[in-house]
């Protein structure tokens, strides 16, 4: 059998990196995180490290070129018999038509779209009540623990992201239909697109993408 090779797309707030999380784990797929990388990238001392940073830091995409030279960086380094796990990424059309060249040519033509579909009020509540750790940066939902203030891995304190406030949140909705939707559709042209409903448990969610992708 072919490497399994997974993008996961939707809103964010979606549920993307829990739901990417649990796949990697099942399937032993080796996550890409053009985020990631390009955080590194930022703490590089020189002109490039300090535009990348400018850039990100003002919530800006960086050139296309970067964002495929990360991919395929890393892409390079992943022996083919393993299987790979993107999320959120890519996020504009001409992202989404070179990467399923790369794919291609590195004979990964096993290739999944997992769009996690939810409507603009779940995910703009479900980010309205996340706060990260300032210390190690995990994730967690007031709408689970109302009351939580510090970490409950390092006990670092628990801060709201600056993108997850209301003005920032309407920009990212609107984002996600102005770049995001055009990759989806276009993915959905080409049959590979599983759309899975992205509200209820994890658990629940987990048993709807794994349903759709066995």
């Amino acid at each position: 059998m072919k490497s399994l090779n997974i993008i996961f797309l939707g809103r964010s707030g979606s549920g993307k990196g829990t739901q990417a999380e649990l796949l990697m784990k099942k399937f032993v797929l080796v996550n890409i995180d053009t985020g990631d990388i390009l955080r590194k990238l930022a703490r590089r001392k020189d002109k490039f490290g300090r535009t990348v940073l400018k850039t990100i830091s003002h919530g800006k995409l960086v050139p296309i070129w970067l964002v495929i030279y990360c991919w395929f960086n890393q892409l390079l380094k992943i022996p083919s018999k393993k299987g790979i796990i993107m999320e959120g990424s890519p996020r504009q059309l001409e992202e989404a038509k070179i990467l399923e060249e790369i794919f291609s040519w590195l004979g990964r033509e096993n290739l999944k779209v997992v769009y996690l579909r939810t409507s603009t009020k779940e995910v703009t509540q479900r980010l309205l009540l996340r706060r990260i750790c300032s210390k190690c940066g995990r994730g967690f939902s007031l709408n689970f623990t109302p009351n939580l203030k510090e970490c409950s891995y390092c006990k670092g304190k628990l801060i709201r992201r600056s993108d997850d406030y209301p003005r920032a949140i309407k920009n990212r909705m609107l984002f996600f239909q102005k770049k995001i939707l055009p990759v989806i559709n276009y993915f959905r042209k080409k049959k590979i697109v599983i759309e899975v409903n992205g509200e209820g448990s994890v658990e629940e969610i987990h048993k709807r993408i794994l349903k759709k992708l066995l």
